[in-house]
């Protein structure tokens, strides 16, 4: 269709220009099914790169892999792959660009040294048991605050229930507790961890893109 080709057009305009948001959505409008398989390839490729400089990286994998190029353009694939933490295949296909033994090594010697990343399931989860939360996200000192917090307001409860003050210590002890533990303390500790992974990832693709791009000009 001509209004299909007018699109492509438009969104190569976009990308041309640095503009990969805009060209996104161009694509978005192209109607696939009226496309033959090259073609179709072709728009699907264009997608990856696009949600790729958009940092969409797990979408601009899906569609780099949905297009068929993926094993045709293997530093883009390595580079998508090793942000959405399948370092494994990263490297096999960061080592198909290299032409030499010692480009290989190169690449080994990057992949030994491949982000430990934690994982959020696990800080939302020791975020019940401070200070292990904070101590994991690398807190340490804000830990021990929370549970000298949180021992307080417990402490409050405890004695409040022991003279008889039902009302006021369960009432007053889990709006203390709700301050001092509940109130935000997940959602800081998996954020973190977010942030920090996602630092972590980009200081790695960052040393990988710039060691794609030596070897592929030799």
């Amino acid at each position: 269709m001509v209004a299909n080709d007018a699109l492509v057009s438009k969104a190569s305009c976009y990308m041309d220009a640095g503009m990969y948001g805009e060209a996104l959505q161009t694509l978005e409008r192209v109607k696939m099914y009226f496309l033959d398989q090259d073609k179709a390839a072709e728009v699907l490729y264009l997608k990856a790169v696009c949600s790729c400089r958009t940092g969409d990286y797990g979408q601009a994998l899906g569609f780099l892999e949905e297009s068929g190029r993926a094993e045709s353009d293997p530093a883009l694939y390595s580079l998508l792959l090793a942000r959405c933490r399948r370092f494994k295949d990263s490297e096999n296909q960061a080592l198909k660009l290299a032409v030499s033994e010692a480009g290989r090594e190169r690449v080994r010697q990057l992949f030994a040294k491949t982000p430990k990343l934690k994982k959020e399931g696990t800080a939302a989860t020791l975020s019940f048991f401070p200070p292990a939360g904070q101590i994991y996200t690398g807190r340490p000192a804000e830990g021990i605050l929370s549970l000298v917090l949180n021992s307080g307001a417990a402490g409050f409860t405890v004695l409040e229930l022991i003279d008889g003050g039902w009302v006021t210590g369960l009432l007053g002890g889990g709006l203390l507790l709700n301050e001092t533990f509940m109130k935000g303390n997940m959602e800081r500790n998996v954020a973190r961890v977010a942030e920090a992974n996602d630092a972590a990832l980009g200081k790695f693709t960052d040393s990988l893109e710039r060691l794609l791009d030596s070897i592929g000009r030799q």
